[in-house]
């Protein structure tokens, strides 16, 4: 089983769609258009606490609190409708250093934004949850990441799949009875070459992770 956990580019790259910083669309952010969920609806109604807490734990931005605090000033004021209203918002509440710094000062939270939209964690870890168990003996399963909150999550679940037992440390013996399930054939992620991302440079934080099924003497 191979599964790429990437946004997809088309998606991205149709600023319609609202996933863009850099254009001008009505807050979406939704991969499937039939679902109920937009980005809308997370920036201007949920509780400004939720907001810092999706700010910080998927897009891992520190400036967080201030960002959901002008968030929450802004949309008393009126609606926050475009993602260049966003950008504004986001803009008005970081500190100078952090405008000027590489990465675009909303990136962070438009990641965030669009994982709480789409549910991409919570798909990942219904994912794992039923990969391994549907392996064949021998059958392995490939999964590639692009940013860590992913990555942790595969990382964990193949560990744990691989350790089996899930008996205290204390205990001298194992009474679970759980067996290990996989190998992991993969201690370091693989990680893109300089070949490909000259190719490609949307492979740059891609990475990818591999374990085998054991067999059942194992």
């Amino acid at each position: 089983m191979l599964f790429d956990l990437g946004v997809s580019s088309p998606q991205l790259d149709d600023a319609s769609r609202g996933f863009s910083y850099m254009a001008d669309a009505p807050l979406d952010m939704r991969m499937d258009r039939d679902g109920g969920l937009t980005a809308y609806d997370v920036v201007n109604t949920w509780p400004r606490e939720e907001l810092r807490r999706i700010l910080f734990d998927y897009g891992e931005e520190r400036y967080a609190p201030l960002i959901a605090a002008a968030v929450e000033r802004r949309r008393e004021e009126k609606p926050i409708e475009t993602t260049l209203e966003l950008v504004d918002v986001i803009k008005s509440a970081m500190p100078p250093q952090a405008l000027r710094e590489k990465q675009h000062p909303a990136k962070r939270s438009f990641q965030a934004i669009r994982i709480a939209v789409n549910d991409e964690l919570g798909s990942v870890e219904r994912m794992l949850a039923g990969a391994v168990d549907r392996l064949n003996p021998g059958g392995r399963l490939a999964v590639i990441t692009f940013h860590s909150l992913e990555d942790r999550i595969v990382k964990n679940a193949m560990q744990q799949a691989a350790k089996g037992c899930t008996c205290p440390p204390e205990f001298p013996v194992c009474v679970c009875g759980k067996k290990p399930k996989v190998k992991i054939l993969t201690r370091k992620p693989i990680v893109s070459g300089e070949e490909e991302l000259n190719e490609n440079p949307r492979a740059r934080s891609a990475k990818l992770r591999v374990a085998e099924k054991l067999t059942i003497d194992n």
